[in-house]
Order: C-alpha cells, then structure tokens, then sequence
C-alpha cells in the first residue's frame, strides 16, 4: 500500500479548496520540470507560482502565501529542508511537500523534522502529485475546522462560566438561595 492510498483512506472525501486558498508555490531549479508540474497542477484548477531559488521563494511565499510549497532538496542557493524553515517562519499555514531525486533516509527524516508533510521521490508520477497535493489541501482544511470548533468550543466554556458565575452570585457558593 502506497503513502497516498493510505491517507486517501483516511481521508476519503476529497472537497476542492476554497478559491482563495488554491495558491501552491513549487520551487526547483530544473525549469522543465516546474513547467510539468506547473501545468499538471493548474489543470487541477491550483494557482501556481514558480521559484528557482530559495530567495525567490521566501519573497513569494511573504507576498502570495501560498498554501502549499512544493520544494527540491537541492537548490542553487541552499537545501531545501532550510527553505520549510523560512517559509514556515514567513508563512506559518503552509503545507510543504519536499521532492527529490537523491532520496536517501537522512535526508527525509530531516524533511519530516522540518515539517514536511510528505517526501515525494523523483521522477514525479502524476497521479501521484495531483493526490498528495488534494491530500495536503484536505489535511489544510481538516485544521482549519478543528481550529474553529476548539474557538467555538473556547466561547461555549466562557459563556458557561460567565452564567455559573452569575448564578452563584444568586444563590450563593454554597448553592443555598440568598436572603436579601
């Protein structure tokens, strides 16, 4: 069983982002490649920005913040594990996946240590690529709803202790009903 079966298990019931979080940033410095990838992805319906640097990709995850990056390990200007940290520092929401052709244990266990939420080997299989990132997109929007049920979840307790704190005022902390 494949990574992505597993999770598609887990997460079986595939909705589209919203549109304004469709924005997926790949950075590698092999320009055909971006293009593939660039075009298997929109025609997804992803907005996609291309970065062949790791400066390159900090400015436009500050100015884009997009929601997902798609990084190589190896860059012209650093590793890419390095890069999941400033966009995480730059970007705190996003989703990164790290792709490689150097695959090697060391190197995807510091991508997971990084926060990676997946380590996809080259050459990418399309198909492949076009689940992981429908995965990282569920997983977003998983967050995103337990992020407000534990908000509502927070203003249900004070609402709670707010009308606990008026009854005792009523009646007391002993629960006995004052006498005026």
């Amino acid at each position: 069983m494949t990574m992505t079966s597993f999770l598609r298990k887990i997460f079986p019931n595939k909705r589209p982002p919203t549109e304004d979080a469709r924005r997926i940033l790949i950075v590698d410095d092999d320009e055909s490649l971006s293009d593939s990838l660039k075009d298997i992805l929109e025609g997804e319906g992803y907005e996609i920005l291309l970065a062949s640097t790791r400066a390159k990709a900090t400015e436009l995850a500050q100015e884009a913040l997009p929601s997902v990056a798609i990084v190589d390990l190896k860059l012209p200007d650093g590793s890419g594990t390095a890069l999941l940290s400033e966009l995480n520092s730059v970007a705190p929401a996003i989703t990164c996946i790290l792709m490689t052709a150097y695959a090697d244990v060391d190197s995807a266990v510091l991508a997971i240590e990084k926060g990676a939420f997946y380590y996809l080997r080259k050459p990418v299989d399309p198909p492949e690529l076009v689940e992981l990132v429908d995965l990282a997109f569920e997983t977003i929007r998983l967050k995103e709803e337990k992020q407000k049920a534990e908000e509502a979840l927070k203003a249900r307790n004070r609402e709670l202790e707010d009308t606990v704190e008026r009854l005792q005022k009523l009646t007391g902390p002993s629960g006995n009903q004052k006498t005026s």
